[in-house]
């Protein structure tokens, strides 16, 4: 059984997709919405607080919560190279921490992103991604279970695409969604950060057909090591 919180997500991201809120709109209030779904403030926090880092809602201070317009800037990445080979060809040291590993059902982004049913089991993995030893990356993963039954804390702690192509997937592809995020409480700390810093957050689906979908991450680059060159042909 899902969680409450996951739920209520669900909830709002099916009256999103159904145009009972549309881009822009204003979302009740969290009193009202409180009522609406029967829980604490806290709970339904939890719940606005997954769809925002998913990218579907923002949080205007002193105003309220919108559905968040489609404004992010989506583009093809020119090289298919993973994080650690890429940074490793620059002479520098990577490592990395795994700090969550579970298996979960999908909420309905992740579901949705991944073409996973409600029931399906996907691998939640939050790490930390290291630049000679300072945090540098945020990143919180879902794989299918069913494709990746063998997945393990030591191999995410490696390269996740390292391990796919060693399964003898081709990666065909990676779309990403790139947009600003001010850094909350769980982000400062994770990257050393202070809060309200901005980062950069990269929503990435990796693609092993055209369409087919093998992983769902948010990342959260702080940019103090790290770069993006961006290519138009």
């Amino acid at each position: 059984m899902k969680p409450v919180y996951i739920s209520i997500a669900d909830d709002l991201v099916y009256k999103i997709n159904e145009g009972f809120y549309s881009e822009g709109d204003m979302l009740p209030p969290e009193v009202a919405l409180c009522e609406i779904y029967n829980v604490s403030r806290m709970t339904l926090r939890k719940s606005l607080a997954l769809l925002m880092e998913q990218d579907l809602l923002v949080r205007v201070k002193g105003s309220g919560t919108y559905v968040k317009k489609n404004k992010s800037a989506i583009h093809g990445a020119a090289e298919l190279t993973g994080f650690q080979q890429e940074i490793k060809q620059q002479g520098k040291e990577v490592t990395t921490k795994v700090i969550t590993f579970e298996v979960i059902h999908p909420d309905a982004v992740a579901g949705e992103r991944l073409s996973l049913a409600p029931t399906d089991q996907v691998f939640h993995i939050e790490r930390i991604r290291y630049i000679n030893n300072e945090p540098e990356i945020f990143e919180r993963t879902y794989m299918p279970v069913n494709m990746f039954s063998d997945l393990t804390v030591e191999i995410m702690s490696g390269s996740k695409y390292s391990y796919v192509r060693s399964k003898g997937m081709h990666i065909y592809g990676n779309k990403q969604i790139v947009s600003v995020e001010l850094a909350d409480k769980k982000l400062s700390k994770m990257l050393d950060v202070k809060i309200n810093h901005p980062l950069l957050k990269v929503i990435s689906i990796g693609e092993y057909e055209e369409g087919k979908a093998f992983e769902y991450s948010i990342n959260i680059f702080r940019l103090n090591q790290y770069s993006f060159e961006f290519y138009a042909r």
